[in-house]
């Protein structure tokens, strides 16, 4: 068997699990597409509906999706962009430049009241920690502790129009220490904010999308009648039945009143693939080449990687993120997402970046296979068993045919 009808074999497999799981109740819809470097090999492919249960327009790779966390890969070129214009460095401390986190305090514990305990921080916020979720600044949406800390003040969690307003509360270690993914590079938002004077709609417009001629990337669907209309519906897990019913909450950036960097924006697949393929291609639009060599090695500094680690292993990262298959592999943390450290079983090589977004989005850029791709849908809860399948399958794919056409 030739490697072309060999693809043909593994592609109609895919689509036609692909398609059964969508007609199951197993995913609303969702969007694939993949390519390498200098795009000779290309696949993509859209299954289901905009909506629930085959109701709405049937999905494209133009369909707009809530990206969530895969917001931060693009708020992270911002930044690495600004450090190339010598506006900051990795390892400065950048408290001048945001100044209501600089100011919390560390968590400590809590007194025999009930109250937390705080403590000043002693060690400096660098634009790398923050890049890196090392920084102490977590989610209250994920940590019980700073979950608390909400509640004590009578907020509900994960909940403010600004960045402020939604993540103004304690760090839960000394900067540099440990681990724990969370608001940093909402954070580093900010700061590409401060140092540009542009809000991060209208530096990325003019730095990233634009560059790559991207058209349906936005903070601000509503504002735009032909991405509006072409959202895809939020669904969510029902226990009883298994299958994804709509959503009738709000979700993470709605109602906010300034970008944020770490967690919203709303995208068509293919363009986010632009981003994926103009750093696998390392053509130079977003980065120079240093900077782009620089995104796929280790930053973590020794306590920080052992955290992480414990992190993986207690399957806490596994439970709540997509792209963690097997926790028994080694990983980092790259200038914009995860870092495989071992090669994989699913075909994926040490010095992959990847990470996903809250409602079981996913990317990957492989470097040495050369490779890219992003899978995108629109279910809750995070970390999904059902999707994640369906993303390794996808993943599984992908890596056999490129190593049947030698790519």
């Amino acid at each position: 068997m030739d490697s072309n009808s060999n693809a043909d074999d593994v592609f109609a497999a895919l689509e036609k699990a692909f398609s059964e799981a969508v007609r199951d109740g197993v995913l609303p819809g969702a969007v694939l597409t993949a390519t390498n470097g200098n795009g000779s090999f290309h696949f993509t492919k859209a299954f289901g509906n905009n909506g629930v249960n085959s109701t709405g327009d049937p999905l494209t790779t133009k369909s707009i999706m809530a990206i969530a966390s895969m917001t931060k890969l693009l708020t992270s070129i911002a930044a690495l962009q600004l450090v190339e214009r010598q506006l900051v460095h990795l390892d400065q401390d950048i408290s001048p430049l945001v100044p209501t986190l600089a100011a919390q305090e560390v968590l400590t514990g809590w007194d025999t009241t009930g109250r937390y305990i705080t403590q000043k921080r002693k060690n400096v916020i660098t634009l790398r920690y923050l890049l890196t979720h090392s920084s102490g600044a977590g989610y209250d949406m994920s940590n019980p502790a700073l979950a608390r800390v909400t509640m004590s003040h009578g907020r509900e969690i994960n909940v403010g129009a600004t960045v402020n307003e939604r993540f103004g509360y304690p760090l839960l270690f000394e900067p540099g220490t440990s681990w724990e993914y969370g608001t940093g590079i909402d954070w580093v938002g900010q700061l590409v904010e401060h140092l540009t004077g542009q809000d991060l709609e209208s530096y990325m417009q003019e730095h990233i999308w634009g560059p790559l001629a991207i058209q349906r990337i936005t903070f601000w669907p509503s504002r735009r009648i032909d991405m509006n209309t072409e959202r895809m519906r939020m669904t969510v897990r029902d226990e009883t039945s298994g299958r994804v019913v709509p959503l009738q909450r709000p979700f993470l950036a709605e109602g906010v009143s300034e970008c944020f960097g770490g967690q919203g924006a709303y995208a068509a697949m293919e363009d986010f693939m632009k981003v994926l393929r103009s750093i696998l291609a390392d053509d130079g639009k977003l980065l120079t080449k240093d900077t782009t060599a620089t995104m796929f090695q280790s930053q973590l500094g020794d306590a920080s990687r052992e955290s992480l680690r414990k992190h993986i292993k207690s399957c806490g990262l596994n439970a709540a993120f997509i792209g963690i298959s097997d926790n028994s592999h080694a990983y980092d943390w790259g200038l914009g997402g995860m870092l495989a450290m071992d090669d994989e079983l699913s075909g994926r090589k040490k010095g992959t970046l990847f990470w996903s977004g809250k409602p079981n989005l996913f990317w990957f850029i492989d470097r040495d296979s050369d490779l890219c791709g992003v899978f995108g849908t629109q279910v809750l809860p995070p970390g999904d068993k059902l999707v994640a399948e369906m993303i390794q399958l996808f993943e599984k794919c992908l890596y056999r045919v490129a190593q049947a056409e030698g790519q």
